[in-house]
């Protein structure tokens, strides 16, 4: 078990690494952040002397190399337009996705958990029909497109609720709802069917035999295998309500790593916008590789190679 460890903890450095590679190479080629950082009229020698100050006259592979290097010692560098730590920013931001995120992942589990699993009970009921056709369309929306209808339903027809900002329970409403939507939707759909194979099987047929009731058998029984399946998804599922908080975050004015992330694309701010792509990607790979372990240890087929495939 322990090999298994060590090689999904590699797999995840150099996931890691990979994305910071991409990243690093994608935001050079969207063009140079002196354009932004002085005036029209500067001379060329002032251009010089910010690139040498900002380090970027170095060879990309060299800005690189002292990029990691700074990275492993804990300095994500300073802000090109506001020369404030790319830490303090991130610092600041950072609760205000986590409130959403943490928001939106209540809501999906409180609503996803039990209409999944009373979805399979009940097939063919309206219920299973409700959930299946909002599954399917919650799946299908953009968050965007939705973002935008329900401030248009809440804060414009009826308002309700504010379109936008930070500070309140109302301003925490719209951007929830938008950003658990499909979350919840792909969360029933995947326990709805996982319950459906375990409700089948053999050993719930037994429970029923010996006269267990039906909420000891859903709750206990039967969702104790099928949350094996949905761990992994509601791993992917935690990271990503972290990182897709991009969009959401931009139209309600939300002040998070998100807004921040495009607010820095705009003005070439390389270093906030790597900073905030490696905790994107810290969280993204860290829960993912959580989950594997967390799975390997809820099932021991997983801990070791199958002697019979030797």
């Amino acid at each position: 078990m322990t090999k298994a460890i060590l090689l999904r903890v590699s797999y995840a450095l150099l996931s890691l690494l990979a994305l910071l590679l991409l990243v690093f190479v994608m935001l050079r080629l969207t063009g140079d952040p002196i354009n932004f950082l002085l005036p029209p009229e500067a001379t060329a020698q002032q251009r010089a002397f910010a690139r040498q100050e900002l380090g970027l006259d170095r060879p990309l592979p060299i800005q690189f190399l002292i990029y990691v290097q700074n990275v492993l010692q804990g300095d994500l560098g300073m802000s090109f337009r506001s020369r404030i730590p790319v830490q303090d920013l991130i610092l600041q931001r950072m609760p205000a996705t986590l409130t959403m995120a943490v928001g939106a992942l209540v809501l999906t589990i409180a609503i996803g958990i039990p209409l999944g699993i009373y979805s399979a009970y009940r097939r063919g009921s309206a219920l299973d029909h409700s959930a299946r056709g909002f599954s399917a369309l919650g799946q299908s929306i953009p968050p965007f497109w939705l973002g935008f209808l329900l401030i248009l339903l809440f804060a414009i027809y009826f308002p309700l609720l504010p379109a936008g900002g930070f500070g309140s329970i109302e301003n925490l409403i719209l951007p929830t709802i938008t950003l658990a939507c499909g979350s919840i939707a792909g969360l029933t759909r995947l326990l709805r069917s996982s319950m459906i194979e375990e409700l089948n099987s053999d050993h719930i047929t037994f429970h029923r035999l010996k006269g267990l009731p039906e909420p000891v058998i859903l709750w206990r029984r039967a969702l104790r295998n099928a949350g094996l399946t949905t761990l992994s998804f509601l791993g992917v599922l935690t990271a990503g309500l972290i990182t897709g908080s991009v969009l959401v975050e931009t139209i309600f004015v939300w002040p998070g790593l998100g807004r921040l992330m495009v607010e820095s694309i705009g003005f070439r701010d390389f270093n906030v916008v790597q900073g905030v792509m490696l905790v994107f990607s810290v969280a993204y790979i860290g829960v993912n590789l959580l989950v594997d372990l967390l799975y390997m240890v809820l099932n021991p087929r997983l801990r070791e190679p199958s002697r019979t495939s030797r």
